[in-house]
């Protein structure tokens, strides 16, 4: 009985401490972005603190909410998910290049966030509901077809994140009881619709030709890329120092959203990068831990989404920064500056605990 509490406890205060770390860093960071900072900084921390308020609200949400009641309402938020999906494609706000946002003036929301925390939900439930028979064929043709569909929609703008719920989709499938050999038909399935979405953008295959030799197009396309190398460089063993970077003085775009792993190897350098990354992993570890835990097949399933998740989407940008993979345009959880993406993730916090706590109470209450 006391093992849970300290966990939790533990859990938290990491996410906490994460998530402190990435405000302070994002500040640090925007605050050299603008023209004239005395003016802007008053800006700058009423959106961070705009968005830890809605972090915060979110988290608590969902650490009290009645998970079961979630569940009867599945349907209806898959329903409201894919029309605001298809809405941001018609009255989203462009911004570099894409549609991923719609403008609410105070706040701009991105929808493909929220799809993640829904389609974890829908699977659960699928997989909870279908467990004796996931390995039929024709029990698997709905869900993944709704999926499928969803990840489509979102695809045409926003890839990144569409690979990333995929990709947690297809592992909670397997986990619930899918054939291998449908695992393999679908897998081909998804790579010639990958290669179709690759080619429907030109851009998506300009970034595979940079990613094998960014530094012969340093000063184009491979512009980003290289800044960011270069920033990672530069920090060396222990880094410039906290506020002494050079590249987020307008060399690196998005600085402060997809690539700031990239300032905090060059202010921390190799020690500081290490070290985020290895609370990162100690939460990733701790997260799996849960999931193994769950008594309860929902919460099993819930779990396992919500730290597979996060585990992929945090694997993509730390390899997107490196270079290792090709620029994706993908957040670094909760570090990376954001709205939607510090919300979901934290209400994907709150849920995974809400489920330790209670069915901790129910089985050591």
């Amino acid at each position: 009985m006391k093992t849970v509490p300290f966990i939790v406890k533990f859990y938290f205060a990491l996410f906490f401490l994460l998530v402190m770390f990435g405000t302070v860093m994002v500040f640090n960071i925007k605050v050299f972005m603008v023209d004239s900072p005395g003016d802007h900084v008053f800006v700058i921390l009423r959106g961070q603190i705009l968005n830890l308020a809605l972090a915060t609200i979110g988290f608590l949400a969902a650490y009290v909410m009645n998970v079961d009641l979630v569940r009867s309402w599945i349907k209806y938020l898959l329903l409201f998910t894919i029309l605001l999906l298809l809405a941001t494609l018609i009255v989203g706000t462009e911004v570099n290049g894409a549609k991923r946002w719609i403008n609410l003036h105070f706040l701009m929301v991105q929808p493909s966030e929220f799809a993640k925390l829904t389609v974890i939900f829908y699977l659960a439930e699928v997989i909870c509901n279908k467990r004796d028979r996931m390995g039929l064929l024709h029990e698997l043709i709905y869900p993944f077809g709704l999926v499928s569909a969803i990840v489509l929609v979102i695809a045409i703008e926003d890839l990144g994140t569409a690979l990333i719920i995929f990709a947690t989709a297809v592992i909670l499938f397997l986990m619930g009881g899918m054939r291998v050999k449908y695992f393999i038909v679908l897998l081909t399935i998804a790579s010639a619709v990958m290669v179709v979405l690759v080619l429907m953008k030109p851009y998506r295959l300009e970034r595979l030709k940079v990613w094998r030799d960014p530094w012969q197009y340093r000063q184009a396309q491979g512009y980003q890329q290289v800044q960011s190398e270069i920033a990672l460089g530069r920090g060396g063993m222990t880094g410039v120092g906290f506020g002494n970077s050079q590249r987020k003085l307008r060399y690196l775009p998005e600085a402060s959203t997809d690539f700031i792993f990239a300032i905090i190897g060059e202010e921390l350098g190799f020690v500081g990068s290490v070290a985020l990354i290895g609370a990162m992993l100690v939460f990733f570890l701790t997260g799996v831990y849960f999931v193994l835990s769950r008594g309860d097949p929902f919460a099993l399933y819930l779990s396992a989404g919500i730290v597979i998740m996060s585990g992929i989407q945090t694997v993509i940008n730390l390899g997107v920064v490196t270079s290792t993979l090709p620029n994706k345009g993908v957040p670094l959880p909760f570090i990376s500056y954001g709205g939607s993406s510090l919300l979901v993730s934290s209400m994907m916090v709150g849920f995974l605990l809400n489920m330790v706590v209670s069915e901790g109470r129910t089985h050591f209450g």
